[in-house]
């Protein structure tokens, strides 16, 4: 979690730079110049974090994970359906029986 804070933290501060950084820049072009290299480097960046190994793992894994909380989650209900049903059947035959 603190490497995700971290990145967070970065963002911000380079959102904090550009601002700083238009601020100081009283030429239109060199702010828009500065502004296309800061898009190009968000675009680089957020290219090889998709395409990581890590990255790309962890799409994997939540994948299965969702497939198996699914799953469960499947069985669960046919479970109390199950049990549902044969509550019922034990009630009415305990009723007839009385």
């Amino acid at each position: 979690m603190a490497k995700t804070q971290e990145l967070l933290y970065a963002v911000v501060g380079a959102g904090d730079f550009a601002v700083e950084k238009a601020k100081a820049l009283a030429d239109r072009e060199a702010t828009e110049k500065v502004f296309e290299d800061l898009v190009k480097r968000g675009r680089v960046l957020s290219t090889k974090i998709k395409s990581s190994a890590p990255t790309k793992q962890a799409i994997a894994q939540t994948k299965t994970a969702r497939a198996q909380a699914k799953a469960a989650a499947t069985s669960a209900t046919k479970a109390v359906r199950a049990n549902t049903k044969a509550a019922r059947s034990a009630a009415g035959k305990t009723a007839k029986a009385s």
